[in-house]
């Protein structure tokens, strides 16, 4: 019995504990959210609610202005993994996240309205990636928010595709498409090996009695053709 008890606390203290307590955080971009607290809405920032921050591990973000005038941005990171007694517990898990961008003009003034959280779900250990693209061509920059899907009710049912399969899914169509372009080679190659080339000029057979007319002039309505060479 007092076994049990022991077990069954161990349990609920992984429970509450999930994967650790709180890191703090080691870039200046990332900021930590406490409950109820709002986002800091400034030009770069990574704000993090301090339940996702026990699970998620900032790692590095992209942006850039693609070809059709738009801000991308990527924001890279990774999740915690499961010690054997927590997996003991839990078995194979999801961990469901909610995320959002909001874009800013050059003057960090917010361009658009605020966009809704979109989810997103990833496995313990696995790196994951949330991509964002500006609604117009004024936005200039960004800042981040993410936290857990049961955070925002709206979003816990919906989790996204894990990373993962995204990483994987984008692998094998480069893969495809490379395979795709030695085929075509190979084919070409092949063709080309089989098809001689046409004679530039008027040459006489081995045996002097044929002579082979080359190629005819474009406006001819004439084929080539082979004639006996008595007949010339």
């Amino acid at each position: 019995m007092k076994l049990f008890s022991i077990l069954t606390a161990a349990a609920c203290a992984l429970v509450v504990s999930a994967c650790a307590s709180t890191p703090a955080p080691t870039d200046e971009r990332v900021h930590v959210m406490e409950a109820n607290e709002a986002a800091e809405i400034q030009p770069g920032n990574i704000c993090i609610s301090a339940e996702a921050a026990n699970i998620f591990t900032f790692r590095d973000v992209e942006s850039e202005i693609n070809e059709n005038g738009y801000l991308a941005v990527r924001v890279f990171g990774k999740t915690c993994e499961l010690s054997a007694l927590k997996w003991a517990f839990f078995g194979d898990i999801d961990y469901e996240f909610a995320y959002r961008f909001y874009w800013l003009d050059a003057d960090g003034n917010l361009v658009s309205e605020q966009e809704a959280f979109r989810p997103r779900s990833t496995t313990p250990g696995n790196p994951v990636r949330f991509v964002g693209h500006a609604p117009t061509e004024e936005c200039r920059g960004y800042a981040f928010e993410l936290c857990m899907a049961s955070e925002i009710p709206s979003v816990s049912d919906n989790a996204e595709p894990a990373d993962r399969e995204t990483i994987e899914s984008e692998a094998a169509a480069e893969s495809e498409a490379a395979a795709e372009s030695e085929a075509a080679k190979a084919e070409k190659e092949m063709i080309e090996g089989i098809v001689p080339d046409l004679p530039e000029q008027n040459v006489t057979g081995d045996k002097q009695d044929v002579k082979v007319i080359g190629i005819p002039d474009k406006d001819a309505d004439s084929v080539p053709k082979a004639v006996p060479a008595d007949k010339e």
